[in-house]
């Protein structure tokens, strides 16, 4: 080949690359809709430990009540997790964002 086909071949690739995983993204929402309601200081894990690193982990719980919250997602630290229905002030098509880290809350993320 050509330099200068394999050239725009490779940047053809590369465009390529880019979609796809600006793709990814958008399926993660970027910001929260709007705080949760009544949800604890931190979650922790099943075990009532606390996650000491980034990995967002599953299931977490709240440490109240003994709610359990299925991660669905996570990008960057934060998880956006199921939770049982009518708590948090998340509706069916809503997730919750916690800063996996910390286990404290972000906020109401769409699904």
């Amino acid at each position: 080949m050509r330099a200068d086909t394999m050239v725009a071949v490779a940047m053809l690739a590369a465009a390529a690359g880019c979609s796809s995983m600006s793709d990814t993204f958008k399926t993660t929402p970027g910001r929260t809709e709007r705080p949760a309601t009544d949800v604890p200081w931190q979650f922790v894990l099943a075990d009532g430990a606390l996650n000491n690193n980034s990995s967002c982990r599953t299931p977490i719980v709240d440490p109240r009540n003994r709610a359990t919250l299925q991660l669905e997602r996570s990008d960057r630290g934060y998880g956006d997790y199921r939770v049982p229905e009518g708590t948090y002030g998340v509706a069916g098509t809503e997730l919750l964002r916690v800063d996996c880290t910390t286990g404290r809350t972000v906020g109401v993320v769409r699904q």
